[in-house]
């Protein structure tokens, strides 16, 4: 059952995603930081990439096009991290866990935007 302070908090949620998800973050600099059990490499986010990260339980491919970069196969079981999609935003992130490899996405953003965190 809804209680009636319940629906301002759900109001102001929607609100929240709505906006964090509003602006690109997309820029020029951005750059795509793998991160494997064994190495680390940074690929531009400009470039396009298929690149094949050796994990714990076998071979991780990441695939960089277009401006945004995504986890398209993995040895897991769970594929959370395919399921996740296309990384494009400095800041977002994705790992398979099970694989140990990590993706993130860094760079400076072409606007100088202040989110809820650092405000």
């Amino acid at each position: 059952m809804i209680k009636p302070l319940d629906i301002p908090v759900i109001i102001m949620a929607i609100v929240l995603a709505f906006l964090s998800g509003s602006s690109s973050g997309k820029s020029a600099a951005s750059m795509v930081v793998i991160r494997g059990p064994y190495n680390t490499w940074v690929y531009p986010m400009d470039k396009e990439e298929l690149i094949s990260v050796n994990g714990i339980l076998g071979e991780t491919l990441i695939a960089i096009h277009n401006g945004s970069a995504a986890i398209v196969s993995s040895p897991c079981t769970g594929q959370t991290c395919v399921a996740a999609g296309s990384l494009h935003k400095n800041g977002q992130w994705t790992s398979c866990l099970p694989n140990r490899v990590f993706l993130l996405i860094e760079g400076s953003d072409e606007k100088d935007d202040v989110d809820a965190v650092a405000w």
